[in-house]
């Protein structure tokens, strides 16, 4: 016994010296929106509005010199929830004048969110596509290349920016679906999400538990006005809710819509033959890494060309920020789609 005590304080003795020579860990600061907004902005050369709205409108951004060829376009899509209390368009003008400055132009869609008039389902979609498919009206005016256009997208606004992919696949009885969308000719989704049904809970967290049936309920809903309703349907690891598509669960707080995710979910419109990459900062506390490692196992099993990268000491907004490594990932990224 005597032994065995003085081995169990021998053992406490070397982990307490152990615990004092290590150096005290050193945790990142990560950035806030307004870390963001403080960096330098540009300013666009064009505001376009495409609808009576104030979030319906486009912001051009054009590189100060140039030369005779055309201008690849990367389009911008901002995040926020979907709600018009958080940052917009603004947040990524920062972002905007560090892609002018590698020569390229950057057409900047808003479009009207669930907590503004119009918004939702169908009108937030319908907005989004109606501001890409803009680009053709105003490609020819400022020298733009349509062959080469590529989406980069923050937050929700990946998603949307991978949803602009699919459109081609977007059923014809939809009210999302478009004769001829402008094709894209790659995806950069930092921070975003690719499957709304899988990872319904993971955005009800970051966002709130009504922004997801907001965005996806049809107007009219009778239900709108209730503040707790939320689907009550657990997502099966493959990404189909329990009972499948079209589970009635899910009918009574989307109006009769058999399958809400069905035109509004990237995940749902595979294979887009669109190259995407999905990059998260690894403490990014909204949509961590394994959101986009999901979503580009799903694309890569549907046939599609998909990479995953994760940015060291960074977290949700990082990866906007130029001057940060997260964002020389980003960088990158457009620069292979781009060339």
């Amino acid at each position: 016994m005597r032994a065995s005590a003085a081995l169990v304080l021998l053992a406490s003795a070397t982990a307490a010296a152990a615990q004092e020579a290590l150096p005290p860990q050193q945790l990142p600061r990560l950035m806030e929106p307004r870390a963001i907004m403080s960096l330098p902005q540009a300013r666009p050369a064009r505001t376009i509005a495409y609808g009576t709205h104030p979030s319906q409108v486009v912001e051009l951004f054009l590189p100060q010199r140039r030369g005779e060829e055309l201008l690849p376009v990367v389009l911008m899509v901002h995040g926020g929830c979907f709600l018009s209390n958080l940052p917009g368009r603004e947040l990524m003008r920062a972002a905007a004048g560090a892609f002018t400055s590698r020569g390229w132009a950057v057409w900047s869609i808003g479009y009207r969110r669930v907590d503004e008039e119009g918004g939702g389902y169908p009108g937030t979609f319908q907005d989004a596509a109606a501001a890409i498919d803009l680009l053709r009206d105003h490609a020819g005016e400022h020298g733009l290349d349509l062959q080469r256009v590529a989406a980069f997208g923050h937050s929700v606004g990946g998603t949307l920016a991978l949803w602009a992919a699919g459109r081609a696949n977007i059923p014809a009885a939809s009210q999302l679906h478009t004769a001829d969308p402008l094709p894209l000719r790659a995806v950069v989704s930092v921070g975003g999400f690719g499957d709304l049904r899988t990872f319904g809970p993971t955005i009800a967290i970051a966002c709130g538990p009504r922004m997801l049936p907001d965005l996806l309920r049809e107007r009219g809903d009778a239900r709108a006005a209730e503040p707790d309703a939320a689907p009550d349907t657990p997502a099966q690891p493959g990404g189909e809710p329990a009972g499948g598509a079209g589970d009635a669960g899910l009918q009574p707080l989307f109006a009769g819509r058999a399958d809400p995710f069905a035109d509004t979910s990237p995940a749902a419109l595979l294979p887009t033959r669109v190259s995407v990459v999905m990059l998260h900062g690894v403490y990014d506390h909204v949509a961590f890494p394994a959101v986009g490692l999901f979503h580009a196992q799903t694309a890569r099993r549907a046939g599609d060309r998909a990479e995953v990268f994760v940015a060291p000491n960074a977290g949700h907004f990082e990866v906007i920020a130029p001057g940060h490594s997260a964002f020389a990932q980003a960088l990158a990224a457009l620069e292979r789609a781009l060339q």
